[in-house]
């Protein structure tokens, strides 16, 4: 990421977090510490107002007067870059496109006004992540998650899972705040799902700080989490999880078959093997390839659409 990026993200974070230390801005930004300090320096001959607190529990802030504004645009305005994030991709020669993505996550996650429906320009229908994000204003969310995080107090979240087209209320507890590809995440420990999982909060509908008290595992490390599920934060991927039986799962194991992949052994010699892809046409003919060794647990649409595959092939052979 440029310079400039990772600086317009430095005051996004410092704007709506009251304090940031350095080995933080560093894990999010992925650059080193002293580069961090760079950043700061630049940002201060900008006449940026960011400060320093010394102290065990110092750190960056910025000044409560300090507010970068979006640009004032209209919804036509936003639905056409949108349309446009969309339409100019790689597959047409325009080389630029995750930056042009990029940029327009970016603003739309400065540009909150409530009364604005921005849909999702995919014809899929079903919800609209945008407008479950705009139910609840953004600062609002981000006071409730910071005081969350300081008081050590759960949070109960009613959330938008793509794969399930569905809302679901989740108990949270809060490890991390970060602000990642133009979209704001918490990192923390779903009760649920038994396991650490990332919220984007344009996925949240509604948020409460709840009395249960957590505290964040001292083995936690945010550096860590990134490095392992970076697909995470790339747009709105799809989690893609497999069952391979025992006779194949050696050699999916030994195998670096995507970069965000996630293995998990199960009882019995078999395994999960976890990806997030753009879409589930990328992976269909891979799995299909298996055979009868692997299964699709998720999604639906996916497992759904490889049975009618498997349908219409048995009634190729059974009829020859």
């Amino acid at each position: 990421m440029s310079k400039i990026s990772n600086l317009l993200e430095m005051i996004i974070i410092l704007q709506y977090k009251e304090l940031t230390t350095a080995s933080e801005l560093s894990e999010m930004l992925k650059v080193d510490k002293k580069t961090i300090y760079r950043y700061i320096n630049s940002l201060n001959k900008a006449n940026i107002p960011v400060h320093t607190r010394k102290g065990r529990y110092g750190g960056f802030y910025i000044d409560k007067s300090f507010y970068m504004k979006s640009a004032d645009l209209n919804e036509e305005e936003l639905k056409a870059l949108l349309m446009a994030s969309q339409t100019f991709t790689e597959k047409i020669g325009f080389i630029y496109e995750k930056d042009l993505k990029s940029a327009v996550h970016k603003i739309k996650s400065l540009h909150i006004n409530k009364n604005m429906n921005l849909d999702r320009i995919d014809n899929t229908g079903g919800f609209s992540i945008d407008s479950i994000g705009n139910v609840e204003n953004l600062e609002h969310k981000i006071y409730e998650i910071n005081f969350s995080m300081s008081r050590g107090r759960s949070l109960n979240i009613n959330y938008f899972s793509i794969n399930k087209n569905d809302l679901t209320m989740r108990k949270v507890d809060p490890y991390d705040l970060i602000f990642k590809e133009g979209a704001w995440h918490i990192i923390g420990y779903c009760h649920m799902k038994d396991n650490v999982e990332n919220f984007q909060l344009n996925r949240i509908k509604s948020l409460k700080v709840s009395n249960n008290i957590y505290m964040r595992p001292r083995t936690f490390s945010l550096k860590d989490y990134l490095d392992n599920h970076w697909g995470l934060f790339v747009g709105d991927k799809i989690k893609i999880v497999i069952r391979f039986d025992k006779e194949i799962a050696s050699f999916i194991q030994h195998t670096k078959w995507h970069a965000n992949q996630i293995i998990d052994e199960l009882q019995g010699g078999s395994i999960l093997f976890s990806l997030y892809v753009d879409d589930i046409k990328d992976v269909k003919q891979w799995i299909l390839g298996f055979g009868k060794n692997a299964e699709v647990i998720e999604p639906k649409v996916l497992r759904e659409n490889i049975k009618l595959e498997v349908e219409e092939l048995y009634k190729k052979y059974y009829n020859f």
